[in-house]
């Protein structure tokens, strides 16, 4: 007759050395990994923000001198790096040049707006076409 010897297992219970590392290694890598994206979603809201910002001065500037022209085609400069003030930016100058892009079209003016702003600089340009 056989003899059966029963199988003993140990009954483990929690966690290992070995798997408390692991996963305390993997969760610094997620919470590191968390803190990275959110450092760069707000990084990148601030751009779009700024750059919302330098667009709308950009615009208004361009609306205003598109409805003040009133002569044929002259060649002009109105505005040249005139500093202005604008929440949340820094450094904001705005060029406006009018010309004539085309000197068969003497009725045809373009208007040329161009905001600097911030440090390092960056540039917002809008342009339209006036005929008169």
């Amino acid at each position: 007759m056989k003899k059966i010897f029963p199988i003993t297992q140990k009954d483990q219970s929690g966690f290992t050395i070995v798997e408390l590392l692991i996963t305390l290694f993997v969760a610094a890598a997620f919470l590191t990994s968390g803190y990275q994206l959110f450092n760069l979603v707000i990084k990148d809201s601030g751009q779009a923000r700024a750059d919302s910002r330098a667009s709308s001065v950009a615009y208004d500037y361009m609306r205003r001198y598109s409805t003040s022209v009133v002569s044929p085609c002259v060649a002009s400069t109105p505005l040249s790096n005139v500093s202005t003030g604008v929440a949340g930016l820094s450094n904001v100058t705005v060029t406006v040049s009018i010309t004539c892009p085309y000197s068969a079209t003497t009725s045809l003016s373009k208007i040329d707006v161009t905001v600097l702003y911030n440090s390092p600089q960056q540039t917002m340009e809008y342009s339209t076409y006036v005929a008169l």
